[in-house]
């Protein structure tokens, strides 16, 4: 709401030089008085949510100042500009697209308003997927001062949205040097999908790549990962361990993506009480599901299922998990004698398999939208890195 109020100062602007030719002819007060109300009403609307009423009143408004020709130059400029915003934001991108293009085409208007034009005929484009129309708009702000940074973050979006990761990589460099962050997760995560794009299978190239992704974003898990799968094609296991053992370090949500690639590791090397080590020094730093499951596998593997069991049981008492109770239940299954005990354990074990087949295992932190599997972009709210383990979340 606050961005169609902005889009209303134009209005407001026009209308207070209207409203002052209007109130100047006192055979027009009657008149003057209920353009006013009008106003206030609209804004009323928009104040109380009622955002259809307010659009409504307002294109109503606008259209009644055109028609009667009674707005200046530079003021019938922003109205017809903001008419076509309020357009946009009703969806009838059609109407928008045709206002704002008879704007760019108008010979009355200057270069700076028909920047301004081209910049709200972009966002026609982009909202009605004309990414291409949207390009080159916005390639041509990239050389106006005023309108470069904005015009750079909505080319970083286009490209991010077609999957052109080396043209991503290119505006969102352009963006680090305007504004330099000490964490740039964008340009990480567009360095790594660059990566998994590549033709090339030049390791060299991919590794100095995936070195500058961690040197923008220090925390960037996936560029660790993605190193980590350059040593192990290669054979250099105890690399790719100290690699993937830093991630505890990084950002120890996603320690658990991490553990089958290291397990495998380990076991290349014939080291998998090194790497049982690890999970037991990972449990205290990280509360992960996947770390506790991990272990208990391994101990089974190693010493039998009571052993595992008795772990799992620990955990349960510290940190109440249904994955966690799951695979204890299963355990429990094992030892059962036949009868109605077994029996009722395998309907738990059933009913609490399915509210965990049914319930999802990652959510944005941001927008809380919820998927089955690992994205490093929210599809909801386009954000990076913000995906992670239900599991991790729910322990902090």
């Amino acid at each position: 709401m606050l961005e169609l109020l902005f889009l209303l100062l134009p209005i407001a602007a026009a209308y207070g030089w209207y409203m002052g030719q209007r109130s100047a002819k006192k055979d027009q007060e009657g008149i003057s008085n209920k353009l006013s109300r009008d106003y206030v009403t609209g804004v009323n609307f928009l104040l109380s949510n009622q955002t259809d009423k307010a659009v409504d009143l307002f294109l109503d408004m606008l259209q009644k100042q055109e028609a009667e020709n009674e707005i200046e130059s530079r003021s019938q400029f922003e109205a017809e500009l903001t008419l076509g915003n309020l357009f946009r934001s009703r969806g009838e991108v059609d109407r928008a697209l045709r206002i704002h293009q008879a704007l760019d085409r108008s010979p009355d208007y200057s270069f700076e308003q028909k920047l301004l034009a081209k910049q709200q005929l972009a966002r026609d484009f982009m909202t009605i997927g004309f990414f291409d129309r949207a390009e080159n708009l916005y390639i041509l702000l990239v050389d106006e001062p005023e309108f470069a940074e904005n015009a750079l973050q909505q080319l970083l979006l286009i490209y991010q949205k077609t999957k052109e990761w080396k043209k991503a990589v290119n505006i969102a460099e352009k963006l680090a040097k305007i504004h330099p962050k000490d964490n740039n997760i964008e340009l990480a995560q567009c360095y790594c999908e660059y990566i998994q794009s590549m033709n090339t299978e030049s390791a060299v190239e991919k590794r100095h790549i995936l070195q500058k992704a961690l040197q923008v974003s220090s925390t960037c898990v996936r560029a660790s990962m993605l190193l980590a799968d350059l040593d192990i094609a290669e054979k250099s296991y105890q690399q790719a361990i100290k690699v993937l053992e830093n991630v505890l370090y990084q950002n120890p949500d996603y320690i658990g993506e991490a553990l089958p690639t290291l397990k495998y590791c380990y076991k290349e090397l014939n080291q998998l009480d090194n790497f049982e080590l690890f999970l037991i020094r990972a449990g205290q730093v990280a509360k992960n599901d996947g770390v506790d499951l991990a272990l208990a596998k391994l101990i089974e593997e190693k010493d039998g299922k009571s052993a595992a069991q008795a772990n799992l049981y620990q955990r349960l008492t510290k940190n109440p998990s249904t994955l966690i109770f799951h695979r204890f239940i299963q355990y429990q299954i094992d030892d059962a004698e036949e009868g109605r005990g077994k029996e009722s354990l395998i309907l738990l074990h059933k009913m609490v398999g399915e509210r965990i087949r049914q319930s999802a295992v990652y959510r944005c932190s941001n927008c809380g939208y919820q998927l089955h599997k690992l994205l490093w972009n929210c599809p909801s709210c386009r954000h990076w890195e913000t995906i992670k383990p239900l599991s991790a979340q729910e322990h902090h």
